[in-house]
């Protein structure tokens, strides 16, 4: 039986998958076995996995799209017979020594439920645009993830992910199966954040490991799960259920609780100027998401108000072709303000 069972859960990814399934099977530790899945891909993803020749891969495609790429998770760990589980995304690379420096981790302790690495964003052509540690010491303003750890899973819920997914790529963690199939599995019916939910739900069972060396490489590009995801509305319905989650199975005050959700509140406000007005449910769903943040301000119509304005005027600059001057006039009055690298070199 293999220590570990890499699951490469696959859906149109065909430009990004023979470097993936290099960088896996290279590993310097090789005690596991592949798992292959299909979600019914559109492109020739299938041609390029049925041509893995690999003796320890196995492939498992989908006649029908599941919908749900959380529902192939789950699929590959019911598939799974090896102690610890990677979910390697099909459109991210790995450091060759991913593998031998994590698995170390979860053998030195029975507590240790999960391990993860630093993680390096690239784009879709794979050039290099930077580590995820930058954005760590913006969130948070400390230098804890630029070196190794080992903590407290339920202390981790309480101080962070209450407010953020401080792990913020699947193919960057070694999870224990036990701990994975503890925890009920992802969670199918979110569409987003169902990795966020999974972590805290497994990270309350012990204890977790960090390494600081940059072992995965993790992909941006349009066609992202996330990407596809960052103006619907039904991302914050989930981040609330993952804080309830935490506020019930953790000695979380309540005041982090109402901070935690007025972050929340903050991202919907910011967000809904960027929304589809038009589409069905729009009028609804916010409306749902307004009484559940109304009771945590005074004038939350005031504040969306504000919101929509500022947005307007970036609008107006866009199509004025003013955009650029904006950012660099922006860049110079609030230094001290997180902007994507390529936003701030323009």
């Amino acid at each position: 039986m293999p220590l570990v069972s890499v699951i490469v859960p696959n859906y149109n990814h065909a430009p990004y998958l023979t470097k993936r399934l290099d960088s896996i099977i290279n590993q310097t530790f090789d005690d596991f076995e592949l798992i292959l899945l299909d979600d019914a891909s559109t492109d020739n993803s299938l041609d390029l996995l049925k041509a893995c020749k690999d003796e320890r891969a196995r492939l498992f495609p989908n006649r029908i799209n599941s919908g749900s790429p959380f529902a192939q998770w789950n699929k590959g760990v019911e598939l799974a017979s090896g102690k610890y589980i990677w979910i390697a995304e099909s459109d991210d690379i790995a450091d060759e020594h991913f593998l031998e420096k994590l698995v170390p981790l979860l053998e030195s302790d029975d507590q240790m439920v999960l391990a993860f690495s630093q993680s390096m964003l690239i784009d879709s052509n794979g050039n290099h645009l930077h580590s995820f540690a930058e954005n760590y010491r913006f969130l948070y303003n400390t230098n804890r993830w630029e070196k190794d750890f080992i903590a407290d899973g339920t202390q981790e819920c309480v101080q962070y992910l209450i407010k953020n997914n401080t792990i913020p790529n699947a193919s960057a963690v070694l999870m224990r199966r036990d701990a994975y199939l503890n925890a009920g599995g992802a969670p199918t019916h979110f569409k987003l954040n169902g990795d966020w939910l999974l972590y805290a739900r497994v990270l309350v069972q012990g204890k977790f490991g960090f390494k600081a060396d940059v072992l995965n490489y993790f992909r941006t590009h349009d066609n992202t799960q996330r990407h596809k995801a960052r103006r619907a509305v039904h991302a914050y319905p989930e981040m609330l259920a993952i804080q309830s989650f935490i506020e019930q199975q953790t000695p979380v005050s309540h005041d982090e609780v109402v901070q935690a959700k007025k972050q929340v509140a903050e991202w919907w406000i910011g967000g809904i100027a960027h929304q589809h007005w038009f589409r069905n449910g729009f009028w609804r769903e916010n409306a749902k998401l307004y009484r559940a943040f109304s009771n945590l301000y005074t004038a939350l119509w005031l504040r969306i108000t504000w919101h929509i304005v500022y947005a307007t005027g970036w609008y107006v600059l866009y199509i004025t072709g003013l955009l650029n001057l904006g950012k660099r006039i922006r860049n110079a009055l609030f230094p001290g303000k997180y902007f994507s690298p390529n936003i701030q070199k323009k």
